[in-house]
């Protein structure tokens, strides 16, 4: 009896989401359909070239990066990922008719398959856009970036980053040592006193059942 749910590749990440688009475009270049050529014999999206699919990964691995403390790279970088995402949708296009929704032909494309649950991933590095007093006397909040909108987005089987709560933690340099101020909270929930008067270094990051994320980039605040 044929399966109410047949495997297909899929990708499990948007255009946005640069640094899954990156490691996705590296399997299939290294371990996915450009490599099993005889299942897979006339991709789309030319491997090799200055246009092909290798060349296009390979600078968006430059990009991230670049894009590391410098704003000025980071719309190249998005638009080097939204491009590489693109590549990638038409290759996927093409391996799903010819696997044929045999999970060991979907192996051998370098996506996921659609019955794969996404597994939970340890979280980025959170950014902070600013810090302001809280409501209650003597408190302070600490306000994250949003994530972009995302667009373009395939089906998802699960949440990689349910359940991050975040630790913020607080020095008199930039370098540490760091205090703890709280932790286990949402994103939205980190409101914390005891900061000492002058000026201190503020930083926050993410722990969920797979790990501890990086910490965000100190941040200088001075309370009022």
């Amino acid at each position: 009896m044929a399966s109410t749910k047949p495997y297909n590749a899929v990708m499990h990440c948007s255009a946005l989401e640069y640094h899954a688009v990156n490691a996705l475009g590296t399997r299939v270049i290294s371990n996915g359909l450009y490599i099993n050529t005889t299942l897979f014999p006339a991709p789309p999206v030319a491997l090799a070239g200055l246009t092909g699919f290798q060349a296009a990964n390979t600078k968006l691995t430059s990009l991230i990066g670049l894009a590391k403390g410098n704003s000025n790279n980071v719309d190249a970088r998005d638009e080097q990922s939204i491009l590489v995402h693109g590549m990638l949708l038409q290759l996927l296009a093409y391996v799903n008719p010819i696997c044929n929704h045999v999970l060991t032909n979907i192996d051998l494309t370098g996506f996921d398959a659609s019955n794969v649950p996404v597994p939970t991933v340890i979280p980025p590095a959170p950014v902070i856009t600013k810090m302001a007093e809280g409501k209650a006397a003597g408190t302070y909040k600490v306000f994250l970036q949003k994530k972009k909108k995302r667009i373009l987005i395939t089906a998802r089987v699960a949440m990689q980053h349910k359940g991050t709560r975040y630790t913020a933690q607080y020095s008199a340099a930039s370098t540490g040592p760091w205090t703890t101020l709280l932790e286990g909270v949402a994103s939205t929930k980190i409101i914390f006193s005891g900061l000492p008067a002058g000026k201190s270094y503020v930083h926050v990051y993410g722990v969920n059942s797979a790990g501890k994320g990086q910490p965000s980039a100190p941040f200088p605040f001075t309370p009022q």
